[in-house]
């Protein structure tokens, strides 16, 4: 790929923080060429040919990684250590379609933006309800004032914690088995998902920047990074990493020849901590939509303390590195 061999896949491995711009290009660029050549079901195939473009970028740093890790798991190389720079990667891939599908549809022309972006628009609806759509469409193209909060779980029949916990649980658990099975097929296969959710994150900032919500739109970016989004976020990493590691594994023979059952505990603590972060998240978002605000960003900060405090302790390698050892 151009973007690759400009930049240099080593560069990329080194500082993960790279993707991000290769992402934000690849993501508008696919934006554009999709609605150029399909219009009609542009707002789909703009994820196809995102997830065609950042596949065989991640697919050889996950590869080389890997085949590091199986190496330096043989000089006591901690698990944060190992796949540290994985798990940025796939952050920043999250966060790079976040930006460009933002702008794109902040700028596109208002009559063009129902069709390009009408998947992403549909699922918007679906989960903010009545008051930031109209008629199936977000207000900043129906042209009606915007009211109310993003939300969900929103009927009285169900406005309690436990109740709107599991109604979110279940479809964040749902989206996390869909990676883990695509992940595990397919490799990076993904890394569809995760453009899918990121793009529908990207209009939602979009929308609120169009209709100047400015305040809800910082107050969501605000639970994105200390509230019920990490979790989240990082519920899907896990399990897109987990189901990675798994297919490189058998794919290089490595899974049945170097450190099996090492390489089998990483990919277990990867799935528990998947399952254990979308159900944190979910209930993090559920307390924040019953309006227990001090509660949410309490729960929020705890959670972002314990990775913070996972990868300072757990995230640097341990003895010597494979390059010291010669």
């Amino acid at each position: 790929m151009v973007l690759e061999s400009i930049i240099g896949e080593n560069r990329i491995r080194k500082n993960p923080s790279i993707i991000f711009f290769v992402t934000f290009a690849i993501s508008l660029a696919s934006i554009i060429i999709a609605d150029l050549i399909f219009p009609k079901h542009g707002s789909v195939l703009s994820i196809a040919f995102i997830t065609i473009g950042l596949v065989p970028v991640v697919y050889n740093i996950l590869s080389t990684e890997h085949s590091e890790g199986v190496i330096e798991r043989k000089h006591a190389v901690t698990f944060f250590a190992r796949h540290f720079k994985l798990l940025s990667l796939y952050v920043w891939i999250f966060i790079g379609i976040i930006f460009a599908f933002a702008i794109a549809y902040s700028f596109s022309p208002v009559k063009e933006r129902a069709l390009w972006f009408e998947e992403q628009n549909k699922a918007f609806c679906g989960i903010s309800g009545a008051d930031t759509c109209t008629d199936g469409l977000p207000n900043s193209i129906s042209g009606r004032a915007i009211a109310g909060a993003f939300s969900a779980c929103q009927d009285p029949k169900t406005s309690n914690v436990t109740d709107c916990t599991i109604f979110i649980l279940q479809n964040n658990a749902g989206v996390l088995i869909f990676i883990l099975i695509l992940s595990i097929f397919y490799g990076v296969g993904a890394i569809f998902i995760i453009a899918w959710n990121a793009s529908i994150l990207g209009v939602f900032f979009g929308e609120m920047f169009l209709v100047g919500e400015h305040i809800k739109s910082f107050g969501f970016l605000q639970g994105m990074l200390i509230g019920h989004g990490p979790p989240e976020l990082l519920a899907y990493v896990f399990g897109a990493l987990a189901g990675a590691i798994l297919s490189a594994s058998i794919a290089k023979g490595d899974f049945f020849k170097h450190g099996a059952r090492d390489i089998a505990k990483d990919i277990l603590f990867l799935v528990i901590l998947a399952f254990f972060s979308v159900f944190y998240g979910a209930l993090v978002e559920a307390v924040g939509i019953m309006g227990l605000s001090e509660l949410y960003y309490l729960l929020g900060f705890i959670y972002v303390l314990f990775i913070i405090l996972a990868v300072f302790f757990y995230g640097k390698k341990q003895g010597k590195s494979v390059k010291q050892m010669f």
